[in-house]
């Protein structure tokens, strides 16, 4: 389904397998991220989204990713994600939404598509506005990473690690 938002359109889509094992430790309490562990993941982003950059002799071509409780939350964190790409110089082709709040990014189907698009090559990286957008946990947050570079991609958050 698409829907239009005040900002433009959101893709939003049927719940679809996860593109992911399940998280090694399962069931275990996980604790939000401490200063010193976001300073290391943002190194660990920034470093994947140079090398990815390094390699393109053309604009990079980016999806925007939002996560909200409810659909009409989108158009704040899109309009947050898409001011990011537009200062970077990105090229937005397209938006995916999950209103799948509090679920492993494994298991939301607008991720896989993000995914799916920078496995076949359409889209050089992901866009959000924060970490929470993809985990505020470090371990599927770290995972995500690095499932994103070995699909050839990046992300790029508006605000770096430390602010959710």
């Amino acid at each position: 389904m698409i829907q239009t938002l005040d900002l433009g359109t959101v893709s939003v889509v049927p719940q679809s397998p996860p593109h992911r094992p399940e998280p090694a430790a399962r069931g275990q309490a996980q604790k939000p991220a401490g200063y010193e562990s976001a300073r290391g993941l943002r190194a660990l982003r920034l470093d994947y989204l140079r090398s990815v950059r390094a390699g393109l002799d053309r604009r990079p071509r980016v999806v925007l990713y939002v996560l909200v409780k409810r659909i009409e939350e989108a158009a704040h964190r899109r309009a947050e994600a898409l001011a990011h790409a537009q200062r970077e110089g990105y090229e937005v082709v397209d938006t995916f939404v999950d209103d799948t709040w509090q679920t492993d990014p494994g298991a939301r189907p607008a991720l896989a598509r993000a995914h799916a698009a920078l496995r076949c090559q359409a889209v050089d990286g992901i866009v959000a506005a924060s970490r929470v957008d993809i985990s505020p946990f470090d371990r599927p947050y770290e995972e995500e990473l690095r499932l994103l570079k070995a699909a050839g991609g990046f992300l790029a958050l508006a605000l770096d690690e430390s602010r959710l």
